[in-house]
């Protein structure tokens, strides 16, 4: 039986959601998913993701909402999903500052819900190396993946064609498309260890991005299940990611007429047919096979390769760098910037791991990160950006300002750590930390680890005199063989006498 993932995603730090219409948006999206599922679907199980501050917001404002959410997942219908904080785009900020934001998240679930989730949402999946060990270190198990940067990232005929040349191009979605085979495995198999002990399953815009476009009456039904029919391929023992996507969508127009459209007047209009579009839109997939927890999917078969995304990586084929080329980010974040290296250069090492001053240092990083909301700074030009969203960002960065300036007159008298902070290291001969993988199992490095393994190799062989019946030069020659099994035949590798 085909088994279906759908994720729904659900951020009230959303661009031109302004507060007053929180409840609005919780009422007609949130709670339009809660019980469609309860009430129509109860054989259904679906995954309803939302950041720390969006359940808090819930629950300050909704607090009726949130227990029909606490009861899905009690019953086992709803897998709860996490996220950071505040919507921040992790590729755009240090991997300290994604941890803390991380973990703030996971606060408010354990205050809120009961539990620290174990599956995680990528904000708009932008990519370092580092970001998943951001949620693999406050206790993450699952991540959302993108299968179109895996894509480019990994196959050099696909990658031709799909890659997104122009970096300030803010979608791709109109860009070719490479042939890929429905059954492919990448699409439908998890990932294990993208870090080790993080696994993760992929989202393709080949099938989330009908979904909007279902609920705004611009795809019909008929459309929408074709299209989940033919990307769910042959093999049974899967799962496909079916809907990954604002929950905003399901209930109200959401930010589509803004971003597509400049229409600031029809944003987050609430849409009556809603809860019958969900109704029939589930019950067509039940047609077709079961519905599964991402927990689930990502518990099934998977597959042998290591995930591997270029850094600056985003879905819908574009990077990072969009999220942060916008006046409003350049201008926010370089504040945040400032901030950031003024607290580490002046009394992070004073400061942190003593306890009287816990409250304030978790105070700094909180009001830090979530000034790296990205909802403040979009959408680009030639649109414009809410002003509700530029005072919620201006409003951190000024507590930021005041929490930094209170911890350095407090920390002005204590003298200075005498040992320096102890660095992750690979091994002796390369002072460069770059994963937490065994070397030596040279198949489960990702490009970039086994090109960094090449380098540390390869400077191991320098330091044992170029001794050719050494371990350094067996690593490269371990290397070089990893390469070559990987397809890269027929190419020169310099270096190895």
């Amino acid at each position: 039986m085909q088994n279906y993932v759908a994720i729904f995603h659900a951020n009230l730090n959303y661009a031109f959601l302004e507060e007053d219409k929180y409840e609005q948006v919780i009422r007609a999206s949130y709670e339009t998913i809660f019980d469609v599922f309860r009430e129509k679907v109860p054989e259904a199980k679906y995954v309803f993701e939302a950041s720390g501050y969006t359940i808090e917001q819930m629950a300050e404002k909704t607090p009726d909402v949130l227990e029909k959410l606490k009861a899905a997942i009690e019953a086992g219908q709803c897998e709860f999903m996490g996220a950071p904080y505040a919507h921040p785009i992790l590729a755009n900020m240090p991997e300290e500052d994604g941890y803390w934001s991380n973990e703030f998240a996971m606060r408010s679930y354990e205050r809120h819900l009961g539990f620290r989730p174990e599956s995680a949402w990528n904000p708009e999946c932008t990519w370092r190396q580092y970001v998943p060990r951001t949620f693999r270190d406050v206790g993450y198990k699952y991540l959302t993946l993108d299968f179109e940067s895996y894509m480019t990232s990994t196959d050099k005929e696909y990658g031709f064609i799909e890659r997104n040349r122009a970096r300030d191009i803010y979608w791709g979605g109109h860009l070719p498309e490479y042939p890929i085979d429905p059954d492919c495995r990448f699409l439908h198999r998890p990932f294990r260890d993208v870090v080790p002990g993080l696994h993760g399953l992929c989202r393709s815009d080949r099938l989330v991005g009908k979904y909007v476009g279902y609920f705004l009456g611009k795809v019909s039904l008929e459309d929408y299940l074709a299209n989940v029919r033919r990307w769910s391929g042959e093999d049974r023992n899967h799962a496909t990611v079916i809907i990954a996507d604002d929950a905003e969508y399901t209930g109200t127009t959401g930010y589509y007429y803004v971003k597509h459209h400049q229409d600031y007047d029809r944003c987050f209009a609430v849409d009556p047919t809603a809860a019958e579009k969900l109704e029939n839109l589930i019950k067509g997939i039940l047609e077709m096979g079961r519905m599964v927890t991402f927990r689930e999917a990502c518990e099934l078969e998977a597959v042998e390769e290591p995930f591997f995304v270029e850094d600056g990586f985003a879905w819908h084929r574009t990077y990072a760098d969009c999220w942060a080329g916008t006046p409003e980010a350049l201008r926010y974040q370089g504040q945040v910037s400032v901030l950031r290296y003024d607290y580490k250069d002046s009394v992070q090492r004073k400061v942190e791991g003593r306890p009287e001053f816990r409250e304030l240092v978790e105070k700094f990083w909180f009001h830090c990160t979530n000034a790296m909301n990205s909802d403040a700074c979009w959408p680009p030009p030639p649109g414009k950006t809410c002003a509700f969203n530029r005072r919620w960002v201006e409003r951190e960065l000024e507590r930021t300002r005041a929490v930094l300036a209170e911890l350095k007159e407090k920390a002005a008298s204590l003298p200075e750590p005498e040992s320096e902070p102890v660095r992750r290291t690979t091994n002796e001969y390369y002072d460069y930390w770059f994963t937490d993988k065994d070397l030596a199992q040279t198949e489960k490095l990702n490009l970039y680890e086994l090109q960094h393994a090449l380098y540390a190799a390869m400077k191991e062989y320098d330091g044992q005199g170029r001794d050719p019946n050494g371990s350094g030069c067996a690593k490269v020659k371990a290397v070089y063989a990893e390469y070559e099994r990987r397809g890269f035949t027929g190419a020169h590798f310099p270096g190895l006498d």
